[in-house]
């Protein structure tokens, strides 16, 4: 009987815990994830979480999450080698990451292949008893993140970093050790390069150990370091956005400037334009923003399309094989496999600094950057002062991104009660900083809208009006002018960013007799190229060729339109134009 009861007992209690468990588990998502830093829910579950349920929360960081975990080895684990060694597994034909990466370069023409790891190893950074094997002094540092941080993610007061430590190495001859012996592994494979993750959370361990930015430099220069010797220039900085980690990249040239793409949160894709637009004012002073991948089957797959377009950053995207928008990708990846990449980082334009581009019902976001081979001089002489040189054109993007906003209650963006209504956009030539020294005409090409507009001067306005997460492209060229002859080159009108395929361009007079002027242009890329010009050219020539280029042109807006063939980067078309 006895037994009986106390089986009894044991399930009910069973029974108990489950339900309770359940119950703790609602009671988190619906009403503490949900409220705000020092309210009533957050500090006692701060409480429960710190203390009562300290071991439950480790149960669950190691069984449920990879942010409980710390690096337990050097060597690829059995995630890519079945055997402790790869060289034995190499012999005896098992999977290996050094055939993983041969695999993709050779069967599937992948040209670089990085990997991924946190600056500190691994999301709780190196475990003791790796150091121990390795001759490493570990020391488990707990995190102590700043009141700041914990308004804008209370979370990471229960987070397993603060919970449990992170082991950290705190020299920097340890740290050159470190990484010698984390990247030599991944080099022997052939990997290309590494983007370094959770590089901002450093900071909030530097209590007790030197502070966070001496932590922070110590980390960043034995990481950069150890790139440069191992991998060159093949280093992306990833959540680095903490002031000790940006102020000390000396190497690494790439820096992440965003929060993750959220394929599933439909709120979360405006954001995301609006945080990498306003982000790279900063982060466009001290490296290459990178605006972070998107899939191309995304609801809003046009709209980041369009953004990383215009970023002057790399474009990637994160589909599943076989689940691609080529359409759309083509729109911004060329045949050889490179983009149209803008000349500098993507930025507001002034009227946008100061504009509540997300929730006023009435602005749009408008993002400008320029194109050419240009070598940063436009950004040293856009104030007008001195004899500028312009670029051979400038893009504006223009983004409808009302509708959501960041929210402290629930700690991420979400969408308003009413859906947004249209916004509409003034597009002006002097959006674009690099063409302000321009006292001319502007031909104007709408991606979206195929449609030519000349300008009287970089005051007036080209209007776009856009719906809910519509966008459109606008290309801009200075006119030049050469007597009567006057000319703008367009671009690639099929891709996104067509201006990025201007290289360069002339007008001048022409030196032969016969001809009143005659255009030089280099264009980046094969396909159908379009100018502006007046009057009708008289012929048109690729250089080298026997032949002259057909084209056609339209009188009434002066459009010239012409297929260019076999261009690449290494060969690209030289073309010239003559009236």
């Amino acid at each position: 009987l006895a037994g009986r009861v106390s089986l009894q007992l044991r399930r009910a209690f069973a029974v108990l815990a489950a339900a309770a468990s359940r119950g703790l588990q609602r009671w988190y998502e619906r009403v503490v994830s949900r409220s705000r830093y020092g309210s009533l829910p957050v500090r006692v579950w701060t409480l429960l979480a710190t203390r009562l349920l300290r071991s439950t929360m480790e149960e669950y960081y190691e069984s449920e999450t990879d942010f409980g975990r710390q690096l337990g080895a050097f060597a690829p684990n059995r995630k890519f080698e079945a055997s402790a060694s790869g060289e034995a597994a190499e012999r005896a034909g098992g999977p290996t990451l050094a055939r993983l990466v041969r695999e993709l370069k050779q069967r599937h023409g992948v040209r670089y292949v990085y990997a991924w790891h946190a600056l500190h190893g691994y999301w709780r950074g190196v475990a003791a008893s790796l150091g121990a094997a390795e001759g490493l002094e570990v020391q488990q540092v707990f995190a102590r993140p700043s009141a700041h941080l914990q308004r804008v993610e209370p979370q990471v007061r229960w987070d397993a970093m603060t919970l449990f430590g992170t082991g950290l190495l705190l020299s920097r001859p340890q740290l050159d050790a470190f990484f010698a012996r984390l990247h030599a592994p991944l080099a022997a494979a052939g990997v290309d390069g590494v983007k370094v993750d959770v590089q901002s959370g450093l900071a909030s361990l530097g209590g007790g150990v030197g502070g966070g930015p001496s932590l922070a430099a110590r980390y960043v220069g034995a990481l950069e370091a150890s790139v440069a010797t191992t991998f060159g220039p093949h280093l992306i900085h990833c959540m680095c956005h903490s002031t000790e980690n940006l102020y000390r990249y000396t190497h690494g040239s790439l820096l992440r400037a965003s929060d993750d793409f959220y394929p599933s949160r439909p709120a979360s894709h405006t954001m995301h334009i609006v945080n990498v637009g306003y982000n790279s004012l900063l982060l466009g002073e001290l490296g290459v923003p990178d605006w972070d991948m998107f899939t191309s089957l995304n609801e809003a797959a046009s709209l980041h399309a369009a953004a990383r377009a215009i970023s002057g950053g790399p474009v990637y995207v994160s589909d599943a094989p076989g689940q691609h928008d080529v359409a759309l990708l083509r729109k911004l990846v060329l045949p050889d496999g490179a983009t149209l990449r803008a000349a500098a980082a993507g930025r507001p334009t002034r009227d946008c600094l100061f504009a509540d581009v997300t929730s006023d019902g009435v602005s749009a976001l408008k993002l400008w950057n320029y194109n050419g081979n240009h070598n940063g001089e436009c950004n040293g002489e856009c104030n007008g002062a001195g004899t500028a040189r312009l670029p051979p054109n400038a893009v504006v993007g223009a983004f409808n991104v009302q509708g959501a906003r960041w929210d402290f209650e629930t700690h991420g963006p979400v969408a308003a009660a009413q859906p947004p209504q249209p916004v509409s956009a003034l597009v002006r030539p002097h959006d674009a900083d690099c063409l302000r020294p321009h006292g001319g005409r502007f031909a104007v090409w709408s991606h979206l809208g195929s449609r030519l507009e000349v300008l009287p001067s970089g005051s007036a306005a080209a209007q776009v009006t856009l719906q809910h997460r519509e966008w459109e492209v606008l290309t801009i060229a200075p006119v030049l002018a050469q007597g009567r002859v006057e000319w703008a080159p367009l671009g690639l009108v099929e891709m996104i960013n067509a201006g990025g395929a201007v290289v360069a361009t002339t007008l001048t007079r022409a030196p032969a007799d016969d001809h009143d002027a005659e255009a030089r242009l280099t264009s980046r890329a094969a396909g159908r190229f379009l100018a502006y010009c007046t009057p009708r050219p008289a012929s048109v020539w690729r250089e080298g060729g026997e032949l002259g280029l057909p084209f056609s042109y339209d009188d009434a807006t002066g459009l010239l339109a012409m297929q260019i063939d076999e261009a690449t980067a290494s060969k690209p078309a030289e073309l010239l134009v003559h009236w």
